[in-house]
């Protein structure tokens, strides 16, 4: 098993790396990218299904996907679901045909009590962008600016609220792409009468099939 409090200092040791570099982080449009990832976890019989799947970037039609069974090495702990989820989201992402340009992740990044939530986590291990997005706030200030609900955090901007479907999305940094970059990605991938972006939505729906 994981030591907690270890896991919070590597946390918070790359976390602080991660806001240091946050301003070199480069603006990326989808006409840019050939593939694009989004991934997804579930639970069965105590194991982690981590999902993968790919996406053309420009029609953001299903490629394929792939998937990765591991045991959890920490029990659900608030601010630490990385070290429980992403071993097997990041086997799975591996095992892909083809490296994404980008990865979307159901969950955080920067918004995090130590500015290392899970898509930050799975960008920096493979180094490649990713972008996190949750249906719940986790961690930081909303705050109008420039006529938009960014969310701000460890004194930087690092996510923004998204109205769609119905449903206020937390869109946050995870790794390697500007704020604005961001947003208007996700933006791109949203489609109406699906409430998540396209990435994570499908990631999601092969989830759901493996776990009944």
């Amino acid at each position: 098993m994981i030591d907690v409090e270890r896991a919070k200092r590597l946390q918070k040791l790359l976390g602080e790396k991660a806001l240091r570099e946050l301003d070199k982080y480069p603006d990326i449009d989808l006409s840019e990218l050939t593939y694009v990832s989004g991934v997804d976890a579930s639970y069965f019989k105590n194991e982690v299904i981590g999902v993968a799947v790919l996406l053309d970037a420009r029609s953001l039609k299903l490629v394929t996907y792939s998937t990765s069974k591991k045991t959890p090495q920490i029990p659900y702990i608030p601010g630490l679901l990385a070290f429980r989820e992403a071993p097997a989201l990041i086997s799975a992402l591996i095992k892909l045909p083809e490296k994404p340009d980008l990865i979307v992740v159901d969950g955080h990044g920067l918004s995090h009590p130590r500015a290392f939530g899970i898509a930050t986590h799975i960008g920096l291990v493979l180094k490649t962008a990713s972008i996190g997005v949750a249906k719940k706030p986790l961690y930081g200030e909303v705050k109008l600016i420039e006529g938009r609900e960014l969310i701000v955090a460890h004194g930087r901007r690092v996510g923004a609220l998204i109205e769609h479907d119905g449903t206020r999305l937390y869109v946050s940094i995870g790794y390697g792409v500007s704020l604005m970059s961001a947003v208007k990605l996700i933006e791109r991938m949203l489609k109406p009468g699906v409430k998540l972006p396209l990435p994570t939505h499908e990631a999601d729906i092969i989830s759901k099939k493996l776990s009944p």
